[in-house]
C-alpha cells in the first residue's frame, strides 16, 4: 500500500434508516381514519420494495444507498449518482417501477397456478401495478420524471454539446410537466370538494410532486460510493482471485468481478498483452473512490496514484 493511502477516503455509512415524512405520516393518519390502514401499509411495503431496488440497481455500479425518506407514494432522494452516464441513470431509475412490474406479473401467474390464492393477493397485485404506472409518470421527482430528464438530456445534447447547458433545460422541462400534473390534481381535488366527495389521496400525491420537486433537504439520503477495501476478510485468511484485464477497462467493470469471500487481485495489461502492475483488490477500491466517474480507465487513475505517491 502507497504511503499516502493513510488518507484512506471514509467509507459511505449503510442502509441504516427508512426516515418518515411527516406527509407520509399525515397520509397514514388518514388512511387509519378511513379504516384504510391495511391499504397504506402495504403501499408503504410496495415503496420499499421498489427502493430496495434502486438500490440493488445503483449496487451493480459501485453505489450503495444511505438511507430512503418515505413519502406517500414513494421516496425521494439527493444524488441522482452524480458521476454515472445517462444510460446508466435510466437503468437504475427503471429497475424500481420493473421490480414492482414483476411482482404483478407474478401474482396474476400465481392465480393461474392457484386460483384460490387470489382473495389473498389481489391487493398486493393492484397496489404494486398502481405504484409502478404512476412512477412512470413524466413528472419529477417520480422515476419516469427522472427517465424523461435523461432522455430530453441526450437529445439536447446532439444540438449543444455542453452537457451542464442540456441538463438543466431538460429539468425546466421536467419541472414544469410536474407543476402542469400537479395543477391538474389540485384542480380535481378542489372539483371533488365542491361535489362534496373530496379524494385526499389527490390532494397527497399533489402535495407530493410539489415537495419532491423542490427536492429532498436531508443530505443523508444519497447514493455514495462503496468501499471495496476488505482488510476484515485478510485477517480470517482469503483465497486469491486474480483476473487479467486491459488498462482501458473502466474501473466500473472492474468491480464486478469482486466476489464474497475472495480477495480480488487485477493483473492489467496493454493492448499488445504485455504485464503492466498489479492491482489489488485494496487498492482498487481506493482508486474507484477517488476516480472522477465510475467510467476512468484504471491505466489512467494508477498514473494519478503515482503522481501521488511521489509527492
Amino acid at each position: 500500500m502507497h504511503a499516502t493511502a493513510k488518507k484512506r477516503t471514509r467509507k459511505p455509512a449503510r442502509l441504516r434508516v427508512f426516515r418518515l415524512h411527516p406527509l407520509f405520516l399525515a397520509v397514514g393518519i388518514w388512511y387509519a381514519c378511513k379504516g384504510e390502514l391495511f391499504l397504506f401499509l402495504l403501499s408503504a411495503l410496495v415503496a420499499v420494495q421498489h427502493e430496495c431496488a434502486h438500490a440493488f440497481a445503483a449496487a451493480k455500479l459501485g453505489y450503495r444507498l444511505n438511507a430512503v425518506v418515505l413519502m406517500p407514494f414513494g421516496a425521494v432522494l439527493d444524488g441522482d449518482l452524480r458521476g454515472i452516464s445517462l444510460k446508466d441513470e435510466i437503468f437504475v431509475a427503471f429497475c424500481g417501477p420493473l421490480c414492482n412490474l414483476l411482482t404483478a406479473v407474478f401474482f396474476v401467474a400465481l392465480w393461474w397456478l392457484a386460483p384460490t390464492m387470489y382473495a389473498f393477493t389481489d391487493t398486493a397485485c393492484y397496489t404494486s401495478l398502481a405504484i409502478a404506472l404512476l412512477n412512470l409518470l413524466p413528472a419529477y421527482p417520480l422515476d419516469g420524471g427522472r427517465i424523461f430528464k435523461c432522455v430530453l438530456t441526450r437529445f439536447f445534447i446532439r444540438f449543444d454539446p455542453h452537457a451542464g447547458k442540456a441538463e438543466k433545460r431538460a429539468e425546466k422541462i421536467c419541472r414544469f410537466f410536474t407543476l402542469c400534473f400537479a395543477t391538474a390534481l389540485f384542480i380535481a381535488f378542489m372539483r371533488q370538494c365542491v361535489l362534496r366527495q373530496p379524494n385526499f389521496t389527490l390532494l397527497a400525491f399533489a402535495l407530493f410532486l410539489l415537495f419532491g420537486g423542490i427536492g429532498n433537504r436531508d443530505k443523508s439520503a444519497v447514493y455514495e460510493r462503496i468501499d471495496f477495501s476488505c482488510k476484515d476478510v485478510l485477517k480470517r485468511g482469503a483465497e486469491i482471485k486474480r483476473v487479467a484485464v486491459l488498462e482501458s477497462c473502466p474501473v466500473k467493470n472492474a468491480l464486478r468481478f469482486l466476489s464474497r469471500g475472495n480477495y480480488l487481485v487485477l493483473s492489467v495489461f496493454d493492448e499488445e498483452e504485455n504485464h503492466l502492475f498489479d492491482l489489488p483488490q485494496n487498492e482498487l477500491s481506493e482508486y474507484f473512490l477517488k476516480a472522477e466517474n465510475p467510467y476512468t480507465p484504471l491505466s489512467k487513475l494508477h498514473k494519478q496514484a503515482k503522481k501521488i505517491e511521489k509527492l
